[in-house]
């Protein structure tokens, strides 16, 4: 299932996912990162180009004529995150590590350039590139939008783009295919609530933005269950409150905010409305004014579904069809829906949780960590996927 140039890359594998394990660099400051996948890029011999979209780094690997490119995408940004795993890898720097797997999706990445350059029979079989595309700021900084203004998709052009996320959820091994939405949109709302302030004890003086708040923060929950259809998907959620600073005060304003994840243009758009019209109308009812502002927010992650198809063929082949899944969209945001947006690809996920050996705990927590064996597994299926499309 493995061949033997997967094979005898394994403990390197471990080496260079570890190795960044050790040294996790937050958005836009992968600066060691960076320079640690270039030089591994340049010792198999291939093209490499620093400073894509800030931080980022290209390899390009070219096969014995030229054609059509491949590209696989591999996120390098870790997250402000405090480890508590306890390994004897574990971040070197407080409050920072890399929680979402994108250690082992460079680890991936390289280990596939690795294989295809020191490989005379895979270099003969590719009429055309494989491109690699190593992406800062995956973890809120856009970074993908940051790499193709910088020009990442062209020259040569990108015909195709694949990209593996590790998945906790998924048993070691299995594979998870989105067949078109694979991830929601994600847009931040803020909501400012203005009244008149007074004591508590004579509230009858005052415009209570509290009281007006209260009634907003329920109210927005009409927004999934009584504004959208109950098939389309719509998450709407309040995280953050803030008014007041003593018991004995009925301040001026309160300030709301939150996040909008959506599976279709059509609800986010209907979710900004009416949010809108939600903060005009229950300030209006409560005497109070009231401003909602909306962030910047990540688009819809829609895969290409005939690439989608291609990838769980390539891994029913390899792996079993019990190991392929056909996976339900999630709401969480990933930025690849950027690079997806302008070229045909897909992402998919891949098993990287194992009971037996105690690794279960989830992606953006303190405690998660991934049974390594799974690297050579991945590194396979990117080899096959490059196979099969320039046949």
């Amino acid at each position: 299932m493995i061949r033997p140039e997967v094979r005898e890359i394994e403990d390197w594998l471990r080496q260079v996912r570890r190795d960044f394990h050790r040294h996790p660099e937050l958005r836009f400051q992968e600066t060691r990162t960076a320079e640690k996948v270039a030089e591994h890029l340049r010792n198999v011999g291939l093209e490499v180009r620093t400073g894509v979209g800030t931080t980022g780094v290209v390899g390009l690997f070219r096969g014995g004529t030229p054609g059509k490119s491949f590209a696989i995408r591999a996120d390098m940004d870790a997250l402000p995150i405090q480890e508590e795993t306890g390994a004897t890898y574990a971040s070197c720097k407080a409050g920072v590590m890399h929680a979402c797997g994108h250690d082992a999706h460079m680890a991936m990445a390289l280990g596939t350039a690795r294989a295809l350059a020191t490989s005379r029979n895979l270099r003969e079989q590719i009429s055309g590139q494989v491109k690699f595309i190593f992406q800062p700021g995956e973890e809120g900084g856009h970074g993908a939008r940051e790499m193709i203004s910088d020009g990442v998709l062209e020259n040569p052009k990108v015909d195709l783009l694949v990209a593996v996320h590790v998945a906790p959820l998924l048993p070691f091994g299995k594979v998870g295919i989105y067949l078109r939405e694979a991830c929601a949109s994600a847009d931040s709302f803020d909501i400012r609530i203005t009244g008149k302030g007074a004591h508590a004890a004579y509230p009858h003086l005052s415009r209570d933005p509290i009281l007006g708040g209260a009634h907003l923060i329920t109210s927005i929950q009409s927004l999934v269950s009584r504004n959208t259809d109950p098939g389309q998907g719509l998450v709407v959620s309040v995280t953050k409150v803030n008014a007041g600073t003593a018991t004995n005060v009925i301040p001026d304003e309160i300030l709301i905010a939150g996040t909008i994840r959506a599976l279709s243009e059509q609800v986010r758009e209907l979710a900004f409305t009416r949010l809108r019209e939600l903060v005009h109308g229950v300030c209006q009812a409560h005497g109070l004014t009231g401003q909602v502002t909306f962030g910047e927010g990540y688009p819809i992650m829609r895969n290409h579904e005939p690439v989608s198809r291609f990838i769980a063929e390539v891994a029913k082949e390899m792996l079993g069809e019990d190991q392929v899944l056909v996976r339900q969209p999630k709401f969480g945001s990933e930025d690849l829906a950027y690079f997806l947006e302008r070229c045909p690809g897909a992402g998919y996920e891949l098993g990287c949780s194992n009971e037996a050996k105690g690794i279960t705990h989830m992606l953006h927590t303190s405690r998660f960590d991934m049974d390594e064996d799974v690297m050579p597994l991945g590194v396979e299926l990117y080899l096959r996927l490059i196979e099969h499309y320039f046949q």
